[in-house]
């Protein structure tokens, strides 16, 4: 989406925020499917990253209904970013004998991500909730 020279960054940020944050959807339900491999669940770790910082600097003119949401974020990256150290590691000591303890707990810790996504960003009314959000929608439009 084009940004506007002539608008705001409010009115910009409003205009082009909600199509982010629904591409960002469609990558985290693609990512919480069954047999994605940690570089696949890395590639989503990224998109996660850069969707935050963008969604960080336009803080200022969401106030406190994108603060939460940051947090949920900050949280799913530090989750898939335990992943990825985990099978780094893994990688790093496959004739260490230790390769079958780290796949375990990275298989744990991916089925933690699936969870969170799950019940805290792909929960009923999530995705709609995030783009009213972010679309300036009035707060009596927000469900709780």
């Amino acid at each position: 989406m084009k940004w506007l020279e002539t608008e705001t960054a409010a009115v910009n940020a409003h205009r082009a925020l909600p199509l982010l944050v629904t591409n960002y959807f469609e990558a985290g339900r693609e990512a919480a499917k069954r047999h994605k491999s940690a570089r696949e669940l890395h590639r989503f770790r990224v998109k996660t990253k850069r969707f935050r910082y963008a969604l960080e600097m336009f803080a200022p003119v969401y106030g406190v209904e994108l603060a939460s949401r940051l947090r949920a974020l900050q949280r799913l990256q530090k989750m898939l970013g335990e992943i990825s150290d985990v099978y780094t590691i893994r990688e790093l000591l496959k004739h260490d004998g230790h390769k079958q303890d780290l796949h375990a707990e990275g298989k744990r810790r991916i089925h933690e991500f699936r969870e969170y996504w799950k019940s805290v960003f792909d929960a009923s009314d999530q995705l709609e909730q995030w783009t009213a959000v972010l679309s300036g929608a009035p707060k009596s439009s927000l469900k709780r």
